[in-house]
Formats: structure tokens, C-alpha cells, sequence
């Protein structure tokens, strides 16, 4: 079985690009411990402008399974829904999400109208394109996200709204560094909790982590950018761990919103569900498609912590996505799709 690991490739020293690089390590090295011929392939900003020479370059390994390990670039994160657009077109297996749902995860504000739509709970919030809002109208405390980014992009020590004034001070630095827009949504002062699941619906849970920021004084109470990047940070010593003093009942409520979402956004292969709570009640802040899947990884601790090897996680992966089938669109539209968001 021949798997061909595809990741992006950019001049960039931003640490949550290049650990998809390690990443990419993690996984060839667990594939190949299971029998897998493995072999690696990079892609550019410039294969985007000619679909027929990308898809040879894909052909050419004669791969059986893709997986999927490309993130879009550090200027450009809907490349990677483009790329899965372009995965579908093939009808070759690959792991992972489909363009569906890596679409409407990366629109955090679709994803909330998405979930909400479901009956899935979220928090309060709007999303807001210019100063002008009323900003009356704002949840107070605050926490304010772009609209669309991933792996922590953009949020800060700013984040964090306290006080109505903050917002005239913080909202026009944040429109200007993401200009589509960004979440302003009411903040969750409690636990944090990582549910991790793989497979198609109902779905199958790897685990459940949770975060306790009363554990860590001193800190911001939220994984911003640096927690998860920059090892001289403070809060990069924040680490999920198993639950502490819940029930079962909540456990089983944690998991039935997570499935709900997975749904909702139309998951499949795997994902992991973030929530908070406040005053008992429990919201979904993100649902992450596709996360992070480095030996290290939090899915891979869950998965460790249940008596999963990290190389079974791997091949299960790649296994679930040789049972499904990949119906995407038309050829001619995705070609289309990939020159436009090229610039040809």
C-alpha cells in the first residue's frame, strides 16, 4: 500500500507553518512502521495556476491513499479548502476532512450559524467588519477571533475585552491586521474541554482533555498564538489533561455536543471539538477539522492516554479513508476554482 504524504511548502519562519514539516515527519514514520511505502510531496502557491500539471505531479507516486497534511500558506489558509475541492476531483482516497467541512470550520462565523442552526449551543456574539458597529451592542466581557484563521492566528493578549472602552482601543487594530472580519463573541470564563473524535457519524471518541485555568495563575485564561508556539511563553506550559471530578453525565453531554457539531459541519475522518463552560452551561468556541497530528499532538495524548499507539492512530486514519467514497465536484469547476484563487 503505497500512502503519499502532502504537505505545503512556502518561505516562511512562522513556527505553526513549519510544524506541519515535523508533522509530516511524525506520520511518514509511523506509516512505515506499519509496512506502508510512504513517499512525501510538496506543494507551492504556483502548482495552484496549472491543475493538470499538479495532478500529474500527484499521479506520478501512483499513491493509493493521500494524506492530506496541507494547511493552505501563511498568507492564504483557504488554500487548503481549494486543495481538498482539488483531492475530491481525483476520486483518490485521502485522508481527513473534505472541502465541506474545512469551508465552514475555517468561517468561524458560518460555523457558529451552522451549529446554532443544529441546536448546537455557541456562545453570544456577531461578527464585525468595521469600527462603526454599535459597539453597545457587543458582549461585555468579550473575546474577539478573526473570522477566518486557524491554529491560534491572531489571538493575543488583546483578545480578551474586559471593559467597553477596550473595544474602541483594540477592534481597529484587529480590523486592520484581518480585514474580512472579525468574531466578537461573549467570553466563557470556565473549563476548557477537547473532545477528540475520528471516523463518520455517529463517530468514535479518542478522548476528552481539559483545561483549568484556575491551575495557572498569572495567566491569561485562553491558548492565544504563543501558548502554542513559542516555548519561552508563559502559557506554553498549559497543557490538556484528563478531566478532573466530572460526571459521567457530563462526559456523555461533552460527547454528545461534539458529535452534534461533527455533524453539523459535516466531519469526518478526524477532528476535534473545543468547548467552555460558564455558570454550568457548555458552548462550542471551535471545531477543528483536520488538527494537529504530531506524535505530541493533543489527539495523540488522548489516544495515548486510552491505550492507542500513536502509529495505530495513523494507520486508522488512513484505513477510514479507504472505506469512504470521495464525490466532489466536476472536474472543469475545480480547475476553475484553483485557477481563481491562484489569481489567473
Amino acid at each position: 500500500m503505497r500512502v503519499l504524504i502532502v504537505t505545503a511548502k512556502e518561505d516562511t519562519d512562522r513556527p505553526d507553518v513549519l510544524d506541519t514539516l515535523r508533522c509530516r515527519d511524525s506520520v511518514a514514520g509511523a506509516l512505515a512502521s506499519n509496512g506502508y511505502i510512504v513517499d512525501t510531496l510538496e506543494i507551492t502557491k504556483e502548482d495552484f495556476g496549472d491543475p493538470d500539471k499538479l495532478e500529474r505531479k500527484i499521479l506520478r507516486h501512483g499513491p493509493d491513499c493521500i494524506f492530506n497534511l496541507f494547511e493552505g500558506f501563511s498568507d492564504d489558509s483557504m488554500k487548503e479548502v481549494s486543495f481538498a475541492m482539488f483531492l475530491e476531483s481525483l476520486n483518490i482516497p485521502f485522508t481527513g476532512n473534505g472541502s465541506t467541512a474545512l469551508y465552514s470550520s475555517l468561517d468561524k462565523f458560518l460555523a457558529k450559524q451552522l451549529l446554532a442552526s443544529e441546536g448546537v449551543p455557541v456562545p453570544r456574539g456577531k461578527c464585525i467588519k468595521s469600527i462603526l458597529y454599535d459597539l453597545d451592542k457587543l458582549p461585555c466581557p468579550a473575546f474577539v477571533k478573526p473570522r477566518f484563521e486557524d491554529g491560534s492566528v491572531g489571538i493575543d493578549d488583546n483578545s480578551l475585552i474586559v471593559s467597553r472602552e477596550q473595544f474602541a482601543e483594540v477592534l481597529p487594530h484587529k480590523l486592520s491586521a484581518f480585514p474580512a472580519g472579525v468574531i466578537v463573541e461573549e467570553f466563557l470564563e470556565g473549563r476548557e474541554f477537547n473532545v477528540g473524535l475520528v471516523g463518520h457519524p455517529p463517530y468514535e471518541v479518542l478522548g476528552i482533555s481539559m483545561i483549568d485555568y484556575k491551575d495557572y495563575p498569572g495567566i491569561m485564561p485562553f491558548l492565544d498564538y504563543r501558548s502554542k508556539w513559542d516555548e519561552s511563553s508563559q502559557s506554553y506550559k498549559i497543557t490538556p489533561e484528563n478531566p478532573k471530578f466530572i460526571t459521567e453525565e457530563m462526559r456523555q453531554h461533552l460527547i454528545w455536543i461534539a458529535r452534534r457539531a461533527g455533524i453539523a459541519l459535516s466531519c469526518k475522518g478526524y477532528f476535534r471539538v473545543d468547548m467552555r463552560e460558564k455558570d454550568g452551561r457548555i458552548c462550542i468556541i471551535d471545531v477543528n477539522p483536520n488538527p494537529d497530528l504530531n506524535i505530541d499532538s493533543g489527539l495523540a495524548n488522548q489516544c495515548k492516554r486510552s491505550g492507542l499507539p500513536y502509529d495505530a492512530l495513523v494507520s486508522y486514519i488512513v484505513d477510514i479513508a479507504l472505506r469512504e467514497d470521495n464525490h466532489g465536484l466536476a472536474r472543469e469547476t475545480v480547475c476553475e476554482v484553483l485557477r481563481d484563487s491562484a489569481g489567473y
